[in-house]
């Protein structure tokens, strides 16, 4: 790939082809707008946060497209996660 606009290309037309993500793929989303999750970054640490809403670009985007559908309460809410890095939090 030549370039980053390439790769968000590539990566938006196998999520359209494929769609293997909630709810493109038929399944319901696995979390709900308010539920208390744990969220576990990409070098392990956890968070307890909650879902404060879906993430829904207007135009095709490569994040939508791998799957991250959640905004939290977050020093970032404005980054979505997917649903592979949360899980209910029971005990709050």
């Amino acid at each position: 790939m030549s370039s980053h606009h390439d790769w968000v290309s590539e990566v938006v037309a196998r999520h359209n082809f494929e769609r293997t993500f909630a709810p493109e793929n038929g399944e319901p989303l696995a979390f709900c707008i308010g539920d208390p999750v744990i969220y576990t970054n990409e070098y392990g640490l956890e968070f307890p946060l909650t879902v404060k809403g879906y993430y829904k670009p207007n135009m095709p985007c490569a994040q939508y497209a791998l799957g991250c559908r959640y905004l939290l309460d977050s020093n970032s809410p404005w980054m979505p996660v997917t649903g592979a890095s949360l899980r209910l939090d029971r005990t709050r």
